[in-house]
């Protein structure tokens, strides 16, 4: 077996946190379960059967987090996404829509 060079930007971490996937505008949201992180991305899981654009927003709700995000690969309900955006606290935002909706995003 050979071994494949590493090609991830930064080093990764194994966490077990909830997030939520947004698209559409934020119009549809989908919870999913964030495997690892790193500065650059994330690996998460969600319905296998699920339908995602490639463009997608994603939020860790423990940390209150929100960046827009490419799906780089899809395995089953395992998904390699890249930040396209800078992480923000959503809790900070000016916008009060989003403001509300990262409130009720990160209640349990």
């Amino acid at each position: 077996m050979t071994h494949q060079p590493e090609r991830r930007q930064a080093d990764r971490q194994r966490v077990l946190k909830g997030g939520k996937v947004f698209y559409k505008n934020y119009s549809i949201s989908m919870d999913c379960t964030i495997k690892d992180e790193s500065s650059t991305g994330m690996k998460i899981k969600m319905d296998a059967n699920c339908a995602l654009p490639s463009d997608v927003a994603l939020l860790n709700r423990k940390d209150g987090k929100l960046a827009d995000a490419h799906i780089v690969w899809k395995h089953g309900d395992l998904l390699g996404v890249k930040f396209s955006s800078k992480m923000e606290d959503v809790r900070s935002f000016a916008k009060a829509d989003i403001r509300r909706m990262s409130i009720i995003a990160t209640r349990g």
